[in-house]
């Protein structure tokens, strides 16, 4: 479950909302029960401010998007690319959308930190940096 202040907005294009919105219904249907991350992805999608792909700032993480986070309990820098499950690798640093983690992340800023709960606990995950994101170099269709 998301610990954020309900009045923090995340930004999401209407290109990635259509699609994760169709994720949902799929997900729904064959996960039973529910993992905790499908309801919260729901959640996130309701709250988040949609925009065209062309009003993303460069600066928040969209699908796609090569970033750099850090564990700020541990101090453990991870990288990933935000993808949808039929691309997830996680040994390539392919981080699913289906995830706890993509779940938290999706739609925040560079410098924003999360609190996120995890199956181990709450977590908090700073954004450090965007390596690529597909809607600054306007490849709106990733």
């Amino acid at each position: 479950m998301n610990n954020l202040p309900k009045d923090r907005t995340i930004t999401i294009s209407d290109f990635d909302y259509h699609r994760l919105q169709e994720l949902l219904i799929v997900a729904k249907q064959f996960a039973s029960p529910q993992p905790a991350f499908v309801r919260d992805l729901a959640n996130e999608l309701q709250r988040a401010s949609i925009v065209p792909p062309d009003q993303i700032p460069p600066y928040v993480v969209t699908m796609n998007t090569q970033i750099s986070v850090t564990d700020t309990d541990t101090g453990k820098e991870s990288s990933y690319t935000l993808v949808f499950p039929t691309d997830a690798d996680p040994d390539d640093g392919k981080l699913s959308i289906l995830s706890d983690l993509g779940v938290a992340i999706l739609g925040y800023r560079v410098g924003d930190t999360v609190d996120w709960e995890f199956p181990d606990g709450v977590k908090r995950i700073r954004i450090n940096m965007i390596g690529f994101q597909p809607e600054a170099t306007k490849q709106y269709e990733l």
